[in-house]
Protein backbone atom coordinates (compact mmCIF):
# COMPACT_ATOMS: atom_id res chain seq x y z
CA UNK A 1 0.00 0.00 0.00
CA UNK A 2 1.65 3.60 -0.96
CA UNK A 3 1.97 5.70 2.01
CA UNK A 4 -0.69 7.88 3.04
CA UNK A 5 1.30 11.29 2.28
CA UNK A 6 -1.26 13.41 3.64
CA UNK A 7 -1.41 11.68 7.15
CA UNK A 8 0.26 11.98 10.37
CA UNK A 9 -0.90 9.54 13.26
CA UNK A 10 -0.80 10.39 16.72
CA UNK A 11 -0.90 7.76 19.77
CA UNK A 12 -1.92 9.19 23.30
CA UNK A 13 -2.38 7.46 26.47
CA UNK A 14 -4.21 11.21 27.64
CA UNK A 15 -0.80 11.69 29.95
CA UNK A 16 -0.11 15.31 30.78
CA UNK A 17 3.70 14.62 28.08
CA UNK A 18 1.56 13.35 25.98
CA UNK A 19 -0.91 15.96 25.17
CA UNK A 20 2.63 18.13 24.84
CA UNK A 21 3.56 15.89 22.27
CA UNK A 22 -0.05 16.08 20.35
CA UNK A 23 1.23 19.81 20.27
CA UNK A 24 4.29 18.67 18.28
CA UNK A 25 2.33 16.28 15.99
CA UNK A 26 -0.30 19.05 15.03
CA UNK A 27 2.16 22.17 14.26
CA UNK A 28 3.94 19.44 11.89
CA UNK A 29 0.35 18.26 10.23
CA UNK A 30 -0.36 22.06 9.61
CA UNK A 31 2.74 22.98 8.55
CA UNK A 32 2.94 19.92 5.74
CA UNK A 33 -0.27 20.62 5.26
CA UNK A 34 -1.82 16.94 6.56
CA UNK A 35 -4.46 15.41 8.75
CA UNK A 36 -3.84 14.66 11.96
CA UNK A 37 -5.04 11.12 12.64
CA UNK A 38 -5.36 11.02 16.68
CA UNK A 39 -5.75 7.51 18.00
CA UNK A 40 -6.05 5.86 21.30
CA UNK A 41 -6.06 1.91 22.37
CA UNK A 42 -8.26 1.42 25.05
CA UNK A 43 -8.38 -1.52 27.25
CA UNK A 44 -11.08 -0.14 29.21
CA UNK A 45 -13.69 -3.75 30.43
CA UNK A 46 -16.85 -1.88 31.22
CA UNK A 47 -19.01 -0.08 28.38
CA UNK A 48 -18.66 3.24 31.00
CA UNK A 49 -14.75 3.83 30.77
CA UNK A 50 -15.27 3.25 27.14
CA UNK A 51 -17.43 6.15 26.86
CA UNK A 52 -15.09 7.86 29.16
CA UNK A 53 -12.36 7.51 27.08
CA UNK A 54 -14.37 8.25 24.13
CA UNK A 55 -15.40 12.11 25.53
CA UNK A 56 -11.56 12.39 26.38
CA UNK A 57 -10.70 11.34 22.92
CA UNK A 58 -12.59 14.04 21.54
CA UNK A 59 -11.70 17.04 24.31
CA UNK A 60 -8.27 16.62 22.86
CA UNK A 61 -9.33 16.67 19.34
CA UNK A 62 -11.32 20.07 19.40
CA UNK A 63 -8.10 20.95 21.40
CA UNK A 64 -5.85 20.39 18.95
CA UNK A 65 -8.07 21.80 15.97
CA UNK A 66 -8.05 25.05 18.03
CA UNK A 67 -4.67 24.98 16.17
CA UNK A 68 -5.70 25.17 12.54
CA UNK A 69 -4.86 21.60 12.14
CA UNK A 70 -7.48 18.70 10.90
CA UNK A 71 -7.98 16.42 13.60
CA UNK A 72 -9.62 12.66 13.05
CA UNK A 73 -9.87 11.00 16.22
CA UNK A 74 -9.84 7.11 16.26
CA UNK A 75 -10.76 4.93 19.34
CA UNK A 76 -9.57 1.30 19.59
CA UNK A 77 -10.45 -1.32 22.18
CA UNK A 78 -7.85 -3.92 22.50
CA UNK A 79 -5.91 -5.11 25.87
CA UNK A 80 -2.65 -4.98 23.09
CA UNK A 81 -2.07 -1.14 23.10
CA UNK A 82 1.38 -1.57 21.23
CA UNK A 83 -0.29 -4.27 18.59
CA UNK A 84 -3.67 -2.71 18.07
CA UNK A 85 -1.69 0.41 16.99
CA UNK A 86 1.01 -1.11 14.57
CA UNK A 87 -2.35 -2.54 13.08
CA UNK A 88 -3.61 0.86 12.43
CA UNK A 89 0.08 1.96 10.90
CA UNK A 90 0.15 -0.67 8.74
CA UNK A 91 -3.52 -0.11 7.62
CA UNK A 92 -3.07 3.49 7.14
CA UNK A 93 0.42 3.84 6.34
CA UNK A 94 0.59 7.91 7.34
CA UNK A 95 3.88 9.62 6.48
CA UNK A 96 4.75 9.79 10.16
CA UNK A 97 3.92 8.35 13.10
CA UNK A 98 4.77 10.44 16.46
CA UNK A 99 4.72 8.84 20.28
CA UNK A 100 5.43 11.04 23.28
CA UNK A 101 8.21 9.49 26.12
CA UNK A 102 8.73 10.09 29.35
CA UNK A 103 11.93 10.09 31.73
CA UNK A 104 13.50 6.51 32.01
CA UNK A 105 13.77 4.89 35.19
CA UNK A 106 17.77 2.94 35.50
CA UNK A 107 15.64 -0.81 34.84
CA UNK A 108 14.35 0.52 31.46
CA UNK A 109 17.92 -0.48 29.74
CA UNK A 110 17.42 -3.46 30.56
CA UNK A 111 13.26 -4.17 30.01
CA UNK A 112 11.66 -5.54 26.73
CA UNK A 113 11.29 -1.79 26.28
CA UNK A 114 8.60 0.82 26.76
CA UNK A 115 5.72 1.23 24.69
CA UNK A 116 7.47 4.58 22.22
CA UNK A 117 10.69 2.35 22.29
CA UNK A 118 8.12 -0.78 20.81
CA UNK A 119 5.96 1.42 18.34
CA UNK A 120 9.32 2.79 16.99
CA UNK A 121 11.29 -0.29 16.30
CA UNK A 122 8.31 -1.89 14.85
CA UNK A 123 6.39 0.72 12.71
CA UNK A 124 6.69 0.23 8.84
CA UNK A 125 6.88 4.37 8.85
CA UNK A 126 9.10 6.71 10.36
CA UNK A 127 8.31 7.41 14.08
CA UNK A 128 8.96 11.02 15.90
CA UNK A 129 9.58 9.95 19.33
CA UNK A 130 8.82 13.34 21.45
CA UNK A 131 10.85 13.40 24.77
CA UNK A 132 11.20 16.90 24.52
CA UNK A 133 7.87 18.86 22.69
CA UNK A 134 9.41 22.21 24.28
CA UNK A 135 12.34 22.07 21.53
CA UNK A 136 9.90 22.54 18.52
CA UNK A 137 8.74 26.23 20.35
CA UNK A 138 11.66 27.71 18.28
CA UNK A 139 9.54 27.31 14.56
CA UNK A 140 6.85 29.85 16.46
CA UNK A 141 9.16 32.35 14.80
CA UNK A 142 9.56 32.38 10.77
CA UNK A 143 13.27 32.92 11.17
CA UNK A 144 14.16 30.37 13.85
CA UNK A 145 15.03 27.09 12.54
CA UNK A 146 14.77 23.53 13.85
CA UNK A 147 18.63 21.82 14.24
CA UNK A 148 18.47 17.93 12.92
CA UNK A 149 20.98 16.22 13.61
CA UNK A 150 21.32 13.30 10.89
CA UNK A 151 22.70 10.38 12.59
CA UNK A 152 24.40 8.38 8.98
CA UNK A 153 27.02 5.87 8.25
CA UNK A 154 28.65 5.73 5.26
CA UNK A 155 26.74 2.40 3.82
CA UNK A 156 23.89 2.68 1.94
CA UNK A 157 21.72 1.54 4.75
CA UNK A 158 21.32 5.08 6.54
CA UNK A 159 20.14 6.65 2.89
CA UNK A 160 16.53 6.54 4.41
CA UNK A 161 17.60 8.83 6.75
CA UNK A 162 18.13 11.34 4.23
CA UNK A 163 15.17 10.47 2.23
CA UNK A 164 13.21 11.40 5.24
CA UNK A 165 14.68 14.62 6.01
CA UNK A 166 14.15 16.11 2.24
CA UNK A 167 10.23 16.37 2.65
CA UNK A 168 10.64 17.03 6.38
CA UNK A 169 12.46 20.26 5.46
CA UNK A 170 8.86 21.64 3.73
CA UNK A 171 7.69 21.79 7.47
CA UNK A 172 9.73 24.81 7.99
CA UNK A 173 13.52 25.95 8.42
CA UNK A 174 15.71 23.60 9.66
CA UNK A 175 19.39 23.25 9.62
CA UNK A 176 20.41 19.43 8.87
CA UNK A 177 23.77 19.02 10.20
CA UNK A 178 25.01 14.85 8.47
CA UNK A 179 26.99 12.92 11.81
CA UNK A 180 29.15 10.09 11.27
CA UNK A 181 31.08 8.76 14.36
CA UNK A 182 33.59 5.99 13.21
CA UNK A 183 35.08 3.49 15.72
CA UNK A 184 38.53 3.60 16.76
CA UNK A 185 41.06 1.12 18.17
CA UNK A 186 42.98 2.45 21.13
CA UNK A 187 46.88 2.88 21.00
CA UNK A 188 48.55 1.68 23.59
CA UNK A 189 48.89 5.26 24.54
CA UNK A 190 45.60 5.53 25.10
CA UNK A 191 44.51 2.44 26.59
CA UNK A 192 47.09 3.26 29.33
CA UNK A 193 45.60 6.62 30.22
CA UNK A 194 42.32 7.67 31.43
CA UNK A 195 39.87 7.53 28.48
CA UNK A 196 39.39 11.00 26.39
CA UNK A 197 38.68 12.01 23.09
CA UNK A 198 40.33 10.37 19.95
CA UNK A 199 41.22 11.95 16.87
CA UNK A 200 41.03 10.69 13.50
CA UNK A 201 44.55 11.34 11.13
CA UNK A 202 43.89 14.17 9.10
CA UNK A 203 44.28 12.56 5.61
CA UNK A 204 41.24 10.01 7.13
CA UNK A 205 38.88 13.29 8.35
CA UNK A 206 39.30 14.69 5.38
CA UNK A 207 37.93 11.31 3.45
CA UNK A 208 35.43 10.97 6.05
CA UNK A 209 34.10 14.23 5.77
CA UNK A 210 34.29 14.32 1.68
CA UNK A 211 32.73 10.95 1.38
CA UNK A 212 29.69 12.25 4.08
CA UNK A 213 28.99 15.42 1.83
CA UNK A 214 28.79 13.37 -1.25
CA UNK A 215 26.45 10.93 0.50
CA UNK A 216 24.21 14.58 1.13
CA UNK A 217 24.52 15.32 -1.80
CA UNK A 218 23.67 12.31 -3.56
CA UNK A 219 20.47 11.68 -1.88
CA UNK A 220 19.46 15.54 -1.24
CA UNK A 221 20.52 17.10 -4.34
CA UNK A 222 22.62 19.86 -2.55
CA UNK A 223 25.57 20.07 -0.35
CA UNK A 224 25.48 20.13 3.32
CA UNK A 225 26.64 23.53 4.93
CA UNK A 226 28.68 21.75 7.65
CA UNK A 227 29.36 18.31 8.45
CA UNK A 228 30.47 16.17 11.83
CA UNK A 229 32.92 13.70 11.82
CA UNK A 230 34.35 12.04 15.09
CA UNK A 231 35.99 9.32 16.23
CA UNK A 232 34.79 7.34 19.09
CA UNK A 233 35.90 4.54 22.06
CA UNK A 234 33.47 1.92 22.99
CA UNK A 235 29.37 2.35 22.10
CA UNK A 236 28.56 5.52 19.36
CA UNK A 237 25.48 6.38 21.27
CA UNK A 238 26.87 8.40 24.27
CA UNK A 239 29.26 10.07 20.81
CA UNK A 240 26.38 10.83 19.11
CA UNK A 241 24.58 12.21 22.11
CA UNK A 242 27.38 14.71 23.11
CA UNK A 243 27.15 15.76 19.46
CA UNK A 244 23.66 17.03 19.83
CA UNK A 245 24.37 19.00 22.80
CA UNK A 246 27.18 20.82 21.16
CA UNK A 247 25.56 21.96 17.77
CA UNK A 248 22.26 22.48 20.07
CA UNK A 249 19.95 19.28 17.85
CA UNK A 250 16.25 19.55 18.47
CA UNK A 251 15.64 16.26 17.00
CA UNK A 252 17.83 13.16 15.83
CA UNK A 253 17.24 11.26 13.15
CA UNK A 254 18.68 7.96 12.70
CA UNK A 255 17.73 4.73 10.93
CA UNK A 256 16.40 1.63 13.11
CA UNK A 257 17.40 -1.85 12.06
CA UNK A 258 13.98 -2.53 13.80
CA UNK A 259 15.57 -6.43 15.62
CA UNK A 260 12.86 -8.74 17.64
CA UNK A 261 13.22 -11.56 20.25
CA UNK A 262 16.73 -12.47 21.13
CA UNK A 263 18.26 -10.61 17.88
CA UNK A 264 17.01 -7.74 19.48
CA UNK A 265 18.73 -8.96 22.95
CA UNK A 266 22.32 -10.28 21.49
CA UNK A 267 22.94 -7.35 18.34
CA UNK A 268 23.50 -3.87 19.67
CA UNK A 269 20.81 -1.12 18.10
CA UNK A 270 22.25 2.92 17.78
CA UNK A 271 18.56 3.92 17.54
CA UNK A 272 17.74 2.26 21.18
CA UNK A 273 20.81 3.15 22.52
CA UNK A 274 19.65 7.25 21.66
CA UNK A 275 16.24 5.99 22.84
CA UNK A 276 17.92 5.51 26.18
CA UNK A 277 20.44 8.06 26.12
CA UNK A 278 19.12 11.41 24.12
CA UNK A 279 17.40 13.74 26.32
CA UNK A 280 16.08 15.20 23.21
CA UNK A 281 13.68 14.29 20.48
CA UNK A 282 14.65 10.87 17.91
CA UNK A 283 12.92 10.18 15.09
CA UNK A 284 13.60 6.56 14.22
CA UNK A 285 13.68 5.67 10.14
CA UNK A 286 12.92 1.71 9.50
CA UNK A 287 16.09 0.96 7.15
CA UNK A 288 12.99 -1.23 4.99
CA UNK A 289 11.27 2.23 4.21
CA UNK A 290 10.26 1.96 0.75
CA UNK A 291 11.54 3.94 -1.50
CA UNK A 292 10.43 5.56 -4.97
CA UNK A 293 12.81 5.62 -7.52
CA UNK A 294 11.22 8.85 -9.30
CA UNK A 295 12.14 10.48 -6.15
CA UNK A 296 16.20 9.82 -6.05
CA UNK A 297 18.29 12.88 -6.92
CA UNK A 298 20.99 11.63 -9.92
CA UNK A 299 24.48 11.23 -8.32
CA UNK A 300 27.39 13.09 -9.40
CA UNK A 301 31.18 11.31 -9.56
CA UNK A 302 33.27 14.30 -8.54
CA UNK A 303 36.12 11.99 -7.68
CA UNK A 304 36.77 9.38 -10.80
CA UNK A 305 39.67 6.94 -10.34
CA UNK A 306 40.98 4.56 -13.90
CA UNK A 307 43.30 1.80 -13.77
CA UNK A 308 44.96 0.62 -17.44
CA UNK A 309 47.78 -1.83 -18.41
CA UNK A 310 49.08 0.56 -21.48
CA UNK A 311 46.71 -2.11 -23.54
CA UNK A 312 44.06 -0.48 -26.60
CA UNK A 313 41.42 -1.90 -24.21
CA UNK A 314 42.84 -0.83 -21.04
CA UNK A 315 43.62 2.65 -22.54
CA UNK A 316 39.78 3.15 -23.53
CA UNK A 317 38.70 3.32 -20.02
CA UNK A 318 40.12 6.67 -19.82
CA UNK A 319 37.44 8.58 -22.24
CA UNK A 320 34.83 6.80 -20.25
CA UNK A 321 36.01 8.16 -17.17
CA UNK A 322 36.31 11.47 -18.58
CA UNK A 323 32.83 11.48 -19.65
CA UNK A 324 31.72 10.57 -16.10
CA UNK A 325 33.59 12.62 -14.51
CA UNK A 326 30.87 15.75 -12.86
CA UNK A 327 31.63 19.88 -14.38
CA UNK A 328 34.59 20.71 -11.94
CA UNK A 329 35.67 17.04 -10.94
CA UNK A 330 39.27 15.47 -10.10
CA UNK A 331 39.93 12.20 -12.05
CA UNK A 332 43.41 10.65 -10.97
CA UNK A 333 44.57 7.67 -13.73
CA UNK A 334 46.62 4.88 -12.75
CA UNK A 335 48.98 1.88 -13.78
CA UNK A 336 50.32 -0.80 -11.83
CA UNK A 337 53.09 -2.77 -12.11
CA UNK A 338 55.98 -4.78 -10.19
CA UNK A 339 59.36 -3.36 -9.06
CA UNK A 340 60.37 -2.86 -12.52
CA UNK A 341 58.22 0.41 -12.57
CA UNK A 342 60.88 2.25 -10.04
CA UNK A 343 63.17 4.98 -10.68
CA UNK A 344 63.13 6.25 -14.02
CA UNK A 345 60.75 3.60 -15.19
CA UNK A 346 58.62 4.80 -13.13
CA UNK A 347 58.94 8.45 -14.40
CA UNK A 348 58.73 7.65 -17.93
CA UNK A 349 55.46 5.73 -17.03
CA UNK A 350 53.83 8.73 -15.64
CA UNK A 351 54.53 10.72 -18.93
CA UNK A 352 52.97 8.01 -20.83
CA UNK A 353 49.80 8.12 -18.56
CA UNK A 354 49.98 12.23 -19.48
CA UNK A 355 49.87 10.96 -23.49
CA UNK A 356 46.37 9.42 -22.81
CA UNK A 357 44.39 12.22 -21.28
CA UNK A 358 42.05 12.68 -23.90
CA UNK A 359 42.89 16.46 -25.75
CA UNK A 360 38.48 17.13 -25.44
CA UNK A 361 39.09 17.42 -21.41
CA UNK A 362 39.77 21.20 -21.40
CA UNK A 363 38.21 23.00 -18.90
CA UNK A 364 35.56 20.03 -18.14
CA UNK A 365 37.43 19.31 -15.15
CA UNK A 366 40.86 19.74 -13.22
CA UNK A 367 44.11 18.46 -15.13
CA UNK A 368 44.04 14.98 -14.30
CA UNK A 369 46.29 13.48 -11.83
CA UNK A 370 48.63 10.38 -13.11
CA UNK A 371 50.51 8.01 -10.70
CA UNK A 372 52.37 4.60 -11.02
CA UNK A 373 51.72 2.27 -8.30
CA UNK A 374 53.69 -1.04 -7.18
CA UNK A 375 51.71 -4.20 -5.92
CA UNK A 376 51.86 -7.99 -6.76
CA UNK A 377 47.75 -7.88 -6.13
CA UNK A 378 46.63 -5.62 -8.49
CA UNK A 379 42.81 -5.86 -7.82
CA UNK A 380 43.65 -5.00 -3.73
CA UNK A 381 45.58 -1.86 -4.99
CA UNK A 382 43.03 -0.11 -6.97
CA UNK A 383 40.84 -1.13 -4.29
CA UNK A 384 43.13 0.90 -1.91
CA UNK A 385 44.05 3.24 -4.14
CA UNK A 386 40.30 3.94 -4.49
CA UNK A 387 39.86 4.57 -0.77
CA UNK A 388 43.14 6.64 -0.33
CA UNK A 389 41.67 8.77 -3.12
CA UNK A 390 37.66 8.90 -2.15
CA UNK A 391 36.92 7.66 -5.50
CA UNK A 392 33.06 8.33 -5.87
CA UNK A 393 33.71 5.77 -9.54
CA UNK A 394 36.43 3.84 -10.41
CA UNK A 395 36.45 2.58 -14.12
CA UNK A 396 37.93 -0.51 -15.70
CA UNK A 397 38.20 -2.78 -18.93
CA UNK A 398 36.50 -5.79 -18.61
CA UNK A 399 39.48 -7.59 -20.40
CA UNK A 400 42.04 -4.63 -20.32
CA UNK A 401 43.89 -5.76 -17.61
CA UNK A 402 45.59 -8.86 -18.84
CA UNK A 403 48.17 -7.74 -21.10
CA UNK A 404 51.73 -8.67 -18.63
CA UNK A 405 51.44 -11.47 -16.25
CA UNK A 406 51.95 -10.05 -13.56
CA UNK A 407 48.21 -8.10 -14.29
CA UNK A 408 47.01 -11.63 -15.87
CA UNK A 409 43.40 -13.10 -15.52
CA UNK A 410 40.39 -11.22 -14.53
CA UNK A 411 41.40 -8.18 -12.31
CA UNK A 412 38.19 -6.39 -12.99
CA UNK A 413 36.32 -9.48 -12.00
CA UNK A 414 38.61 -9.79 -8.54
CA UNK A 415 37.90 -5.59 -8.15
CA UNK A 416 34.10 -6.19 -8.29
CA UNK A 417 34.22 -8.44 -5.45
CA UNK A 418 36.47 -6.24 -3.36
CA UNK A 419 35.22 -2.80 -4.14
CA UNK A 420 32.20 -1.17 -1.94
CA UNK A 421 32.13 1.97 -4.45
CA UNK A 422 30.54 2.37 -7.77
CA UNK A 423 31.86 0.78 -10.64
CA UNK A 424 31.94 1.31 -14.43
CA UNK A 425 32.77 -1.47 -16.80
CA UNK A 426 33.88 -0.99 -20.03
CA UNK A 427 33.42 -4.05 -22.44
CA UNK A 428 35.43 -5.14 -25.17
CA UNK A 429 33.16 -4.74 -28.15
CA UNK A 430 32.03 -7.67 -30.14
CA UNK A 431 33.75 -8.57 -33.12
Amino acid sequence: MKPNSACILFATDFSPHAKSAAGVAAKLALRLAQTLRLVHVSSAPTAAALAVARKRLEVLAEYLRQTGAMVKPLLLEDSRPVAALLGVIRTEQPALVVVASGAKGPMDRWALGSFSELVAESSPVPTLVVRNPAAFDVWDSAKDRLTILLALDLNSSSDVVLRWAQPFRLAGPCELIPCYVNWKMPTMEEAAVAPGRPVNPPALQDRLERELRKKVRDQMGDDADSVVVRPYFGDPAPCLVEIAGEVRAHLIAVGAHQLHGLARLARFSVSRELLHESGTNVVCVPMTAKFDPREAHIPDYRRVLVATDFSELGNAAIPFACAACSIGGRIKIVHIGGPVTRGGRALSLREKLRELIPNEIGARCQPPEVEVLEARDVAQAICAEAERFGADLVCLASHGLGASRALHGSVTKAVLKKIRRPLLVVRRPDK
